[in-house]
C-alpha cells in the first residue's frame, strides 16, 4: 500500500513537471519587482518589470500592464513549483530505490504456507485482505414469496434486473461485494444496503444504493428517508456512498455503473 501511494505520488509529480515546463515557456521574459509604498495610511503596490538580471530597479508597469505583472508573477510561481516537484520526485524515487520491496509484507508471504494459516499478520496482501473481507459470514434481507427471481454471476440471488447488472460489473472488475449487508442505524434496528464493496488496494469500504423507482412517489419517500438514514451513520454521497437512479423512462446507464467502478473501486 505505501509503494502504491508513492507511485502516485510519483506520477502526480511528473504530470506537474511536464505541464509547468510547457507552460513557463510561453511566459514573458524577465522577473517581476513589487515595491509596497505608503500612501495616506494605505499600502500601494507598485510593479516593475526587470527585462534583465542586471536591471537594478526594472520598468514601472502602469495600470493597462497589470495583465504582463499577473504573468511575470505566474511564471515566478511556476518556477517554484517546478523546482518544488523535481525536488520531491527525487526524495520519491530515493525512497523507492531503498526500500524497493514491502519488506513487512514479505515478512508474511515469505513463510511456508503451512505456518501462514497459523499466524495473524500484521500486514495482509491485497488478495487475501479482499479474500478475508469477502469471506465474512452475515445476514442479509429476507426474501418473500413472489420476489423476482433474479441471479448473479456468482450465484447471488437479488432484487432486480438493475442490481444484477451491477453485481456482475462488480464481479468481472474483481471487487469484493456483499449483498444487502446489513447497517445498524439505530438500536436493534435495520437497513439492508444494496451493495457493501470495498476497494481492494486502498480497502477503503463503500455503500451502494441503486434507486430503481424513482418515478413512484411512496419510493422518493423512502428514498429521502434512506439518505437522511446513511447520512447520520456517516455516510456522505461522493465519499463513502454511492448512488445509482432510474425510473421507467430513464433505465440504468452500464456506463455509468462502469465509470463508478473504474473511478473508485479499483
Amino acid at each position: 500500500m505505501i509503494h502504491d501511494e508513492l507511485n502516485k505520488r510519483l506520477t502526480k509529480c511528473n504530470e506537474i513537471i511536464k505541464d509547468v515546463s510547457s507552460k513557463i515557456k510561453k511566459y514573458p521574459q524577465g522577473h517581476l519587482r513589487v515595491v509596497i509604498a505608503h500612501r495616506k495610511e494605505k499600502n500601494v503596490h507598485l510593479y516593475f518589470h526587470r527585462e534583465r538580471p542586471t536591471d537594478s530597479n526594472g520598468r514601472y508597469l502602469s495600470k493597462d500592464e497589470m495583465g504582463l505583472a499577473r504573468n511575470l508573477a505566474q511564471k515566478e510561481y511556476c518556477e517554484k513549483v517546478l523546482s518544488a516537484a523535481k525536488k520531491e520526485k527525487k526524495e520519491i524515487e530515493k525512497i523507492c530505490v531503498k526500500f524497493s520491496k514491502d519488506t513487512l509484507l514479505e515478512a508474511y508471504t515469505k513463510m511456508k504456507k503451512g505456518k501462514r494459516i497459523l499466524v495473524e499478520p500484521y500486514v495482509l496482501p491485497d488478495e487475501e485482505y479482499a479474500r478475508r473481507w469477502q469471506a465474512k459470514k452475515y445476514e442479509g434481507g429476507k426474501f418473500e414469496e413472489g420476489d423476482s427471481v433474479q441471479y448473479t454471476k456468482r450465484g447471488d440471488r437479488v432484487r432486480s434486473k438493475s442490481e444484477q447488472i451491477i453485481a456482475d460489473r462488480l464481479y468481472d472488475a474483481k471487487i469484493p461485494y456483499r449483498y444487502e449487508y446489513p447497517l445498524e442505524y439505530v438500536k436493534d434496528r435495520l437497513i439492508y444496503t444494496d451493495f457493501t464493496v470495498l476497494n481492494p488496494k486502498t480497502r477503503r469500504v463503500y455503500r451502494w444504493e441503486h434507486f430503481g423507482r424513482m418515478d413512484d412517489e411512496n419510493y422518493r419517500k423512502t428514498f429521502f428517508w434512506k439518505q437522511s438514514v446513511y447520512m447520520s451513520c456517516g455516510y456522505v454521497p461522493g465519499v463513502n456512498y454511492i448512488c445509482t437512479f432510474e425510473d421507467n423512462e430513464n433505465p440504468l446507464d452500464v456506463r455509468v455503473v462502469d465509470k463508478i467502478i473504474e473511478k473508485i473501486l479499483c
